[in-house]
């Protein structure tokens, strides 16, 4: 029993925790500051990691009148901020110059 509940409060301890700003030095960067903002505040991240999300759009086409499916691209990125062991990695989503969102995980190297 005692070894379940560890093992329980251990992982939740590990999980990634969405967090609503994030401090570098004396300056806090939060859900939707710009990119450059987080760019002057925090530096430039270690790594940053390209993605989009796809989406299926039905318009109607006047030309053949029938219904025609479109891709529709929504990039954004992913900025790794490693602070070093004493502080947690940071994992920042971008989207559209702006700060969606704020991850932290586990301890920096």
């Amino acid at each position: 029993m005692y070894r379940a509940l560890a093992l329980l409060c251990l992982c939740a301890v590990t999980a990634p925790v969405l967090a609503e700003n994030l401090r570098c030095g004396s300056d806090i960067v939060s859900k939707g500051d710009s990119a450059l903002l987080l760019r002057q505040r925090c530096g430039a991240p270690t790594q940053i990691d390209r993605y989009e999300n796809k989406s299926a759009v039905q318009r109607y086409d006047r030309l053949t009148k029938t219904y025609v499916t479109e891709q529709l691209a929504d990039p954004y990125e992913i900025w790794t901020y490693n602070f070093g062991p004493r502080r947690l990695i940071a994992r920042v989503k971008i989207g559209g110059g702006v700060v969606k969102s704020i991850v932290t995980g586990g301890r920096g190297f």
